[in-house]
């Protein structure tokens, strides 16, 4: 505004006054224009999330205005778990959801109709904790144990393969169906002798200084994939507002790479944590923003697990090349897609 004051400005001083008169009704009209044009609404986006760490590049975006820089309003809001967080896309309540890939296969797998727009995390959380006391101090000696872990996950899958490259068939370990929120107490109670569980779960079991524990990391070196995933039929009608909410996680991302304490801090802050406990599990998370073959192997290993299992309502194992929005990356940051064509 000061650029159209210093404009009127230089009218002569002994203007007639319907001139005076029409300059000021020039910068009024423009202050209401402009002021008009900026007050318009934000686009406005819903993502369904459960409160975990992988979802950092969703809370720094939030958290430095990422998000409103490109246009948009983005609510966070929490659901229990990944799958609750892809059925509230389905029935309406968010538009785009942050999950792991295994399920996004199990829901693919079940009909549902579905995107991923990106992977904005790769990480390692998952262990198998045995209690010593129980005589659990080697990976052979898991055999006759009762272990919990909640049946039809990606922590079942992987346990299944653990057991597998360690020599141990599936029917010399009892297998306990334990849901997270019991995870812990089931442990510490001794209704199992180990237990499959991801953070924050594992470390609080460990802070208990009443038993002593074995762990293992269980993935076998493959990687959980953190996914922003959405239903084709929003994305068809959304595409642009997929691609502002994709360059928000990528300057998300450029701030956690040049600011890593401050990046930290916002997580711990949304999510409640310490910061010792945010420091210790950092380093297990790869944040970045990409779309690689590698996730599309683990998906259809996964989905060969659940056909195996007979955890599927169908056996043909999907194009999960094909369910992957790669114009969407390629117009934010084309060198973070590597898919074989």
């Amino acid at each position: 505004m000061q650029t159209h004051l210093a404009e009127y400005s230089l009218l002569p001083t002994k203007t007639k006054p319907i001139f005076r008169l029409l300059a000021a009704a020039c910068l009024v009209f423009s202050q209401f224009f402009f002021l008009g044009c900026g007050s318009r609404p934000l686009a406005s986006i819903t993502v369904g999330v459960p409160p975990l760490e992988q979802n950092a590049l969703l809370y720094i975006a939030a958290e430095k205005r990422f998000f409103k820089r490109n246009g948009i309003t983005v609510a966070i809001k929490d659901f229990p778990s990944g799958p609750a967080a892809i059925a509230a896309t389905v029935s309406g309540l968010a538009d785009i959801a942050e999950t792991a890939e295994f399920p996004f296969v199990v829901a693919v797998m079940r009909g549902q109709q579905l995107r991923i727009l990106a992977i904005n995390d790769r990480f390692e959380n998952d262990y198998l904790v045995g209690r010593e006391d129980r005589g659990i101090t080697t990976i052979p000696s898991l055999k006759g144990k009762r272990i919990g872990v909640t049946f039809g996950t990606i922590t079942d899958f992987y346990l299944d393969r653990f057991l597998l490259l360690n020599g141990i068939s599936s029917n010399q370990v009892a297998k306990v169906d334990v849901p997270p929120s019991a995870f812990v107490q089931s442990l510490l109670d001794g209704s199992v002798d180990a237990v499959v569980a991801w953070q924050p779960f594992v470390a609080e079991m460990l802070s208990q200084k009443r038993n002593a524990f074995a762990v293992w990391t269980v993935q076998s070196s493959q990687p959980v994939f953190g996914m922003v995933v959405c239903e084709g039929s929003w994305l068809s009608g959304h595409g642009k507002l997929a691609v502002a909410f994709l360059r928000s996680l990528a300057q998300a991302e450029e701030f956690l790479n040049s600011h890593p304490r401050e990046a930290r801090t916002i997580v711990a802050k949304t999510l409640n944590y310490s910061m010792d406990y945010m420091t210790g599990v950092w380093p297990q998370h790869e944040f970045s923003l990409t779309l690689g073959f590698s996730v599309i192997a683990a998906m259809e290993d996964e989905a060969s697990w659940l056909v195996e299992k007979k955890l599927a309502d169908q056996k043909q194992i999907p194009d999960f090349a094909g369910l992957i929005y790669r114009d969407g990356l390629n117009v934010v940051s084309r060198q973070s897609v590597n898919l074989m064509q």
